[in-house]
């Protein structure tokens, strides 16, 4: 059987097959070259090469859906709520939020960072301890104190240090907060965030806001310390000691405690390590810091190697 290729040699058709192949190659070149082009990690140094700030410009737990849109959803502690609100239509950028401190001085630098935004729909179920839903409600409400505390406020600590008192009068200015706290049907989200984004008034142009300039993450300083130290022998913990074990067919961690001469005192049972512990420091069966950080250490172990069915 003739060879395909070798049939067509002619000397003209030789001549211009080093010509193919350097076209060819360079043809490779350059699609290699637009795919690192595309790629996100070069996209973003070249923007930054170009003097454009990415967005967000806060690291957190968000999920960015178009940022040219209007919306901006928060989902309060509802981590899964979070990646399927941000494909909702109309929606900039979804996320959640724990605190009402730093997580709340997040919202305000990445919203603020795009002019775009005008709603911030809240949704999801807000935290019983720390209540950020409330205190980011109240900031919209009432603002802050000259020491950046939000007025009638619930959350624990709710201050915003590191944000400035004029890029929060920006954030009350630029977005309208739309309170939808305790929902998470995601048919009656859309139809709010469609909504929305179908009246936003356009980006938002204060003169304020442009003379701020661009947003620099903010710059935290920590003391660094070594890991490791000295414990004291737990037999030293003049309360007694705790045996753990699980109660695979109830489903249950048991924690026993012992006094020093090793008679019984008193049992505990629960399916998760947190409560656990606070029960025995309620009691105060524990009398050093050391033996309680141990104890929660163990209890985690246990509480995994009961979720994961694990000796």
């Amino acid at each position: 059987m003739p060879d395909p290729i070798r049939h067509d040699r002619t000397p003209s058709n030789m001549a211009r097959e080093p010509e193919r192949r350097w076209a060819i190659s360079l043809m490779h070149h350059l699609d290699s070259l637009r795919s690192l082009l595309t790629a996100h990690a070069l996209r973003r140094t070249f923007r930054r090469r170009g003097g454009r700030l990415d967005w967000p410009v806060v690291a957190g737990a968000y999920v960015v859906g178009d940022p040219a849109q209007a919306v901006a959803v928060c989902t309060l502690t509802d981590n899964e709520l979070m990646r399927t609100a941000a494909r909702l239509p109309g929606v900039a950028i979804a996320g959640r939020v724990y605190t009402a401190n730093l997580g709340l001085e997040k919202i305000v630098l990445n919203i603020t960072a795009n002019p775009r935004i005008r709603f911030l729909l809240l949704c999801g179920r807000d935290s019983a301890m720390f209540h950020p839903g409330q205190t980011l409600r109240a900031l919209c409400a009432y603002g802050v104190t000259s020491d950046r505390r939000v007025v009638d406020a619930d959350g624990y600590l709710p201050v915003l240090g590191n944000v400035s008192l004029a890029r929060i009068d920006q954030f009350r200015r630029q977005v309208e907060l739309v309170d939808c706290t305790g929902e998470i049907n995601l048919a009656v989200l859309a139809a709010h965030t469609r909504d929305l984004a179908a009246r936003s008034p356009g980006p938002f142009s204060e003169p304020a806001a442009a003379s701020m300039g661009a947003i620099s993450p903010p710059v935290e300083h920590f003391t660094r310390i070594q890991p490791g130290g000295k414990r004291e022998p737990l037999a030293y913990d003049p309360n007694g000691y705790f045996i753990i074990t699980l109660d695979r067919a109830a489903g249950e961690i048991v924690v026993r405690h012992h006094l020093t001469d090793n008679s019984p005192a008193h049992e505990v049972r629960g399916r998760s390590g947190e409560p656990l512990l606070l029960g025995l420091l309620r009691e105060g069966l524990i009398s050093q810091l050391s033996h309680a950080g141990y104890l929660g250490a163990e209890l985690a172990r246990a509480e995994a190697a009961l979720r994961l069915k694990l000796r």
